[in-house]
């Protein structure tokens, strides 16, 4: 390649650091599976939607029982401000009772006595029938802002007895190296 640049008459140095620079940030981090924080989740199908950018792709230990496998997201650790993406897969044998269809869900905030507060948005309101989530069905895909959320614990949960836990925590700030204080 750098004859060919030689003989094109264009200096090969320049462009063999543009190159190094163009792929350098990508082997800066840790491999998401070498992360102390856990494992990476599944990804959501595509959709006709926008796709969350959530910047921490991680999973966390979940509640025993809650199916959280089910809820498909595609990460447990969200920035406060980011897209949180979710959508439900019947992963069971038999079908999945749910009380209303759309499906419907609420997000919980945990509080310090380990209580969950049902959060006011997003808020759905849908007439309540009884519907089944048929095994390897999956339900549209969900979304919602964090934006001015309270860092902390968070949950999801369905009123077929699935739900799945996931972190807000605060953008990091970055104070340059040269600040003084």
């Amino acid at each position: 390649m750098v004859q060919r640049l030689q003989k094109k008459g264009i200096p090969a140095g320049p462009v063999l650091i543009l190159v190094v620079i163009l792929l350098a940030p990508g082997c800066t981090t840790l491999p998401v599976s070498d992360h102390p924080m856990g494992s990476p989740s599944p990804a959501p199908p595509a959709s006709a939607t926008p796709a969350s950018v959530a910047l921490y792709k991680v999973a966390i230990p979940q509640e025993a029982g809650s199916h959280a496998d089910y809820l498909r997201m595609d990460t447990d650790v969200y920035n406060q401000g980011e897209v949180v993406e979710f959508y439900v897969v019947n992963g069971g044998s038999g079908p999945l009772k749910c009380g209303s269809s759309p499906y419907v869900y609420t997000v919980e905030y945990r509080r310090d006595d380990g209580s969950w507060n049902t959060v006011p948005e997003p808020v759905e309101t849908v007439e309540a029938t009884i519907t089944y989530l048929k095994p390897g069905q999956a339900t549209a895909v969900r979304r919602f802002v964090t934006a001015n959320w309270t860092p902390g614990l968070y949950r999801i949960a369905y009123d077929c007895g699935i739900s799945r836990e996931f972190v807000i925590r605060l953008v990091p700030q970055l104070v340059p190296a040269n600040a003084s204080g």
